[in-house]
């Protein structure tokens, strides 16, 4: 009996033992690859005694490579990257492994692999391949599209356009149709066909698991066109208009156009050109023109737009203010909230960035007298994210710009600044008006500051013509054409005051109690 009890004790101190000196176990062997060390397929575990591994791929055993000797074909689990403990058994895909067991026999294929180091306990469960998804029929067109799995069993098609027809699933070579449009329940091959009506749709989505499908039809927008004489490429002229993008119907872009000063169609050649916007292809609906070729917010109005330049633009229209603008390609601006707002806000409304920088190389870009106050700002390629945008993580210089990072102004730095931008480098500068040109050497003052009430500003050289009281966000928030700036209704806080003359400008830091 004592005998028994001292065996017991030694089998639970080792198994403790063995358990205590875990760190990692690992699956090893010549079915995933090779034995020992370089080959170890690390598991995971949460509690040091259950572990798992996903997507472990084998083949039968014997086939990799030739080999001979105890570790020839099979698998085993080793703690430690080591061969001092380690566990095979004889049984696949479950069983119990032993210390220095056997090596496990498995075969060939995908599994989700769970092991015990506390009872050996191990089994193997196969992965199944998610089946291969596509839409085909008189419908799709180029007749077969590969739809994406999302979610296990849940197979989605992005935006796509449809010719009038029928279409069905095909799941790994089994066609299945259906009944219904937009949505509907699937049906074997020999029932009706899935019609399909021509157009665009945002969507289609088949449910394997509830046996579900729909389309999702795109939303129908107004047609917006550019048309004119001074477009050129293909619909150029005053005969068929150019088609610009939209995702609500209110706001709409045309990218990379070309445009020339004189008249692309005939007659007469050679004569000004004009271009404007049209809805829905019909000269019936009142067009849409102006009087500028700008990228200033232009309203438009009913006359043709004069096409003042060659080259090529981004054009946005805007069908319920009318506002227009056309932008020349490789534009740079700068955008944030350190610099008025970011894009879509009520300090930048767009579509074009209200800080449009100037060049007239297209290569060096700058900026002068912007009110920069504390928070994120970045460079951007014609008003569109989609397009290159620069950032950084220094101020007021950085070099080799990325889109990764907003250059951060701190509460410290605001002030009025001259930027400069260089394209091909992303090298910035951000450059103090006042570094230069300070407030008192302008001849400048103003009292009292802090104030209760109000401002006095004075000029020693030249008669004050304007004063601009500035928030931190960037926005105008008094305005004066005398001395005098009324501060009583303004909220307690720090504002810059932009001080001009016939003759000078200046900013400084005013505060209000």
């Amino acid at each position: 009996m004592k005998s028994k009890l001292l065996l017991l004790l030694a089998v639970f101190i080792t198994a403790f033992s063995v358990n205590a000196q875990i760190t990692v176990v690992s699956i090893t062997g010549e079915a995933q690859g090779g034995w020992g060390n370089g080959f170890d397929r690390d598991m995971t575990s949460t509690d040091g005694v259950n572990w798992t591994y996903s997507g472990l791929n084998t083949t039968t055993p014997g086939v990799v490579s030739a080999c001979s000797g105890a570790n020839c074909g099979g698998l085993k689990f080793r703690a430690n990257n080591d061969w001092a403990i380690n566990w095979g058994a004889v049984d696949f895909p479950s069983g119990t492994g032993t210390q220095a067991g056997t090596n496990i026999q498995c075969t060939a294929g995908s599994w989700d692999v769970t092991f015990n180091s506390t009872t050996g306990a191990y089994s193997f469960t196969a992965i199944t391949p998610p089946p291969t998804v596509k839409l085909v029929g008189t419908a799709v067109t180029g007749v077969m599209v590969t739809m994406n799995p999302t979610t296990p069993g849940v197979y989605v098609l992005p935006t796509t356009t449809f010719l009038t027809g029928t279409a069905q699933f095909d799941i790994d070579g089994v066609l299945v149709g259906g009944v219904g449009l937009a949505s509907g329940t699937l049906a074997p091959a020999a029932t009706p066909l899935i019609s399909v009506v021509g157009g665009s749709y945002t969507s289609v989505t088949l449910n394997i698991p509830d046996g579900t499908f729909s389309f999702v039809a795109a939303p129908v927008f107004p047609r917006i066109g550019l048309i004119g004489s001074g477009t050129t490429g293909t619909n150029s002229g005053w005969d068929q208009d150019i088609a610009m993008a939209t995702t609500d119907g209110v706001k709409y872009k045309l990218t990379q156009q070309l445009f020339s000063m004189n008249s692309t169609s005939t007659p007469p050649p050679n004569a000004q050109a004009f271009v404007k916007f049209r809805q829905d292809q019909n000269w019936n609906i009142p067009s849409f023109g102006g009087d500028t070729f700008t990228a200033t917010n232009n309203v438009g109005t009913g006359g043709d737009i004069p096409v003042s330049a060659n080259g090529t633009y981004n054009v946005f229209f805007n069908r319920t203010s009318k506002v227009y603008n056309f932008v020349k390609e490789g534009s740079i601006s700068l955008l944030g909230d350190a610099v008025g707002g970011w894009n879509d806000s009520a300090g930048n409304p767009g579509p074009v960035d209200i800080n449009q920088m100037t060049t007239t190389d297209g290569e060096n870009y700058t900026l002068t007298n912007l009110v920069v106050s504390a928070g994120g700002c970045k460079f951007r390629t014609d008003n569109n994210w989609d397009l290159t945008s620069y950032g950084g993580v220094d101020f007021p210089v950085g070099s080799n710009a990325t889109s990764n990072e907003n250059i951060l102004v701190g509460t410290g730095q605001a002030g009025t600044y001259n930027v400069t931008f260089i394209k091909s480098t992303g090298a910035y500068t951000f450059t103090n008006v006042l570094a230069t040109t300070s407030f008192s050497k302008l001849g400048f003052k103003v009292s009292p500051n802090p104030t209760n009430n109000a401002w006095n500003f004075t000029s020693a050289k030249d008669a004050i013509v304007s004063v601009q009281i500035i928030d931190m966000l960037g926005k105008v928030v008094a305005t004066s054409t005398s001395a005098d700036v009324d501060a009583s209704a303004l909220n307690t806080g720090v504002y810059f005051a932009r001080v001009a003359t016939a003759n000078a400008t200046a900013t400084v830091k005013v505060v209000k109690n």
